[in-house]
């Protein structure tokens, strides 16, 4: 197991800087994923520590070592991409073991590796095959393979899920958390997905625009985020955002359509915000607090329902779970929790606590 540390890394592809002094560590062990919308900088850190990119600035360190001038090959570092990367002339077994080759390993200490890693994987009934005889599922697994058999001391996926099919893919989560759990090896995680990144790590990066925007635990995340870039990010389906005015000491919170709310902790605010309540945080059952909207359709999917609904202008999201009778176009209110509750600053995004 091995740390990682990124201290105040930047870089800049000709006059366009990507990165913006990004600065973060992580623990021997851990499982990290670094998540955010395209293009904002996840993977060229991913690729700067494997160094297939240069550094523009800042120091990129693995157990208190500097590597920015260590040459990729000597980085003990493997990474699994999101194309397979197989070599299609050779075997299974023949690209498990290829960096293996290249260390001068033995044949008798590479077949051994390469068959404890693929009983691991479950994929030694296919050491003889070639890549295009396998299946999505079975290339992943022999990408995985070829860089769990170096044995390295950090592992780098680059949004390695994101061609399969979406059973497969919630198959393929519960492996790899299985197998990090088993190997104990320090990982990097990029994705898109940010359920990917709660259910298989143990701390999320959460990235927008190639700056850090929070980093903490998944539920961390989900019960405290510091803006609403992150509130919007982490969670499916997105939190709901309701524009909303206050005069101070008031404390009624006035939505678009005439709806009001009374949050007394925040009396002292005044002006615009946007209140926050996630989708599953509704409830069918009637309460003081709630809210009233338009249904305009609905998605049983046996263990939830999924709402679309209108409030005044803005779009609404609803998720229950249980059943619910009703119809496209009738009106009802649903309760929910004032502690379930978010506010933001409407222009900045800051969340605001009491």
């Amino acid at each position: 197991m091995s740390s990682v540390e990124i201290r105040n890394l930047r870089k800049s592809f000709g006059p366009t800087e990507v990165l913006h002094g990004v600065s973060f560590t992580i623990p021997d062990g851990a499982f990290v994923a670094l998540v955010g919308p395209s293009g904002c900088g996840k993977s060229t850190i991913l690729r700067l520590l494997a160094g297939l990119e240069e550094v523009s600035d800042g120091e990129l360190l693995i157990d208190d070592r500097v590597i920015n001038d260590v040459e990729a090959k000597n980085r003990d570092i493997a990474m699994v991409f999101q194309n397979y990367a197989l070599y299609p002339h050779m075997t299974v077994a023949e690209n498990m073991g290829f960096s293996l080759r290249l260390m001068k390993r033995s044949k008798a200490d590479i077949t051994a590796a390469v068959k404890n890693v693929a009983e691991v994987l479950g994929i030694g009934e296919l050491l003889d095959r070639l890549p295009k005889q396998l299946s999505g599922g079975q290339r992943q697994r022999v990408a995985m393979g070829r860089a769990i058999v170096r044995q390295p001391k950090v592992f780098l996926f680059d949004e390695p899920l994101s061609n399969l099919d979406a059973k497969l893919r919630v198959q393929m989560r519960a492996e790899l958390k299985a197998l990090h759990s088993r190997l104990q090896t320090t990982t990097i995680y990029v994705t898109h997905d940010q359920i990917e990144a709660m259910t298989m790590a143990d701390i999320v990066v959460v990235m927008r625009d190639g700056f850090i925007e929070q980093i903490g635990r998944p539920l961390d995340l989900y019960d405290n985020p510091k803006n609403s870039f992150v509130a919007g990010f982490i969670g499916s389906p997105a939190m709901n955002f309701l524009p909303v005015t206050t005069e101070a000491g008031s404390a009624t919170f006035s939505f678009g359509d005439g709806q009001s709310l009374s949050l007394a902790k925040f009396k002292h605010l005044q002006g615009e915000f946007l209140i926050g309540i996630r989708p599953e945080h509704f409830q069918q059952q009637k309460t003081r607090n709630g809210l009233s909207v338009t249904i305009e359709s609905i998605e049983q999917t046996g263990a939830e329902t999924l709402l679309q609904c209108q409030s005044g202008d803005q779009k609404v999201v609803i998720v229950l779970h249980d059943r619910f009778a009703a119809s496209p176009g009738e009106e009802y209110r649903f309760g929910f929790d004032l502690a379930d509750l978010h506010l933001f600053e409407a222009e900045s995004g800051k969340a605001i606590s009491s």
